[in-house]
């Protein structure tokens, strides 16, 4: 039979050469779901290689050979028909565990493996500044949110990201913000804004510190989260961890006093609950709903999108379980 008439010659040539040349491209934004898909084309790649290899070891067996054997007398060249089975498949297993330990980490994005290097620290600091912390997997997903144009980016999960325009500057891993009016005077300064809620915990932080301590970088969005979580919870006793947790992400984002606008703006709207977040409070809000010129998106939009991005455990949540916990 003509080998090229038969699929798994197919399967075992064409595939990985395929494979090969999509990983060569280089995914972008959608990286993730293609390196996935990638490594399980590898078991094909490492097929073709277990079969190239055990035919120069053993050019004289013949696997078709030994099967139409194997019904004419089963013991012996079902024997050796077996001892090929094995040895073909003990090989695709050396190959893929290679593989796997080899370049798993080339694998990963590089933004990953700097967080799961900070992830101890990361931890300590929950465990040292709020041990209650609901979601903390939340926390990944927010520093991802950002710091990470995309999960390979230089600036993913690295202290020394920034944001810098001529009258804005977002710094470090939690990206804390100021900014300057057009004449040059501060508007405002969320690391000056922050200190002032745990002066002792965050002695040392300041602008410089910002891009070389990421524990202090940490360490304050903790104490920000904190205490818009123990705000809520004393104006608004009963609320559920998740949506306290989505409540001050879009606080962190857009700011405390247009959190508490946009509830009691859904509280004055029929049907809207200014208790529950997800389909009541995020659909209201007192923040422009027109695109800003050259970016394409409203202030409004960016505010929920970074809700949406981080909060639920289907968005970036779920990376960060098994680093951060729940």
């Amino acid at each position: 039979m003509n080998p090229i008439k038969r699929w798994r010659w197919w399967a075992v040539l064409v595939l990985p050469v395929v494979v090969i040349v999509l990983n060569a491209m280089g995914p972008n934004g959608w990286r993730e779901p293609v390196v996935r898909l990638l490594w399980l084309s590898w078991t094909a790649v490492a097929v073709s290689i277990a079969l190239s290899a055990s035919k120069a070891m053993a050019d004289y067996a013949n696997g078709r050979e030994a099967w139409q054997k194997s019904l004419e007398h089963p013991i012996g060249a079902g024997l050796s028909f077996l001892a090929l089975c094995l040895l073909r498949s003990a090989m695709v297993i050396a190959i893929v565990w290679a593989s796997m330990t080899q370049f798993a980490n080339a694998a990963e994005p590089a933004g990953i493996q700097r967080a799961r290097a900070l992830a101890p620290m990361v931890v300590s600091e929950i465990e040292q500044h709020w041990a209650d912390m609901p979601r903390r997997s939340y926390l990944g997903a927010l520093i991802e949110q950002e710091s990470c144009p995309s999960l390979s980016h230089r600036m993913c999960w690295s202290t020394t990201a920034q944001l810098k325009t001529s009258r804005e500057e977002g710094g470090g891993l939690t990206q804390f913000t100021r900014a300057w009016t057009a004449a040059g005077a501060l508007r405002f300064d969320a690391l000056a804004e922050v200190k002032l809620l745990a002066p002792k915990a965050l002695e040392e932080l300041s602008w410089e510190t910002v891009y070389q301590r990421a524990d202090l970088n940490v360490r304050a969005a903790i104490v920000k989260l904190r205490n818009c979580d123990a705000n809520l919870t004393r104006l608004t006793p009963g609320l559920d961890d998740l949506t306290r947790v989505a409540m001050c992400g879009a606080a962190y984002n857009g700011g405390w006093a247009h959190l508490q606008q946009d509830r009691k703006l859904c509280g004055m709207t029929p049907g809207c609950n200014p208790n529950k977040w997800f389909g009541h409070v995020e659909m209201h809000s007192v923040k422009s709903r027109e695109k800003w010129q050259g970016y394409g998106q409203s202030a409004y939009d960016v505010n929920r999108g970074h809700v949406r991005n981080t909060v639920p455990l289907q968005s970036r949540r779920a990376k960060y379980v098994e680093m951060l916990g729940v």
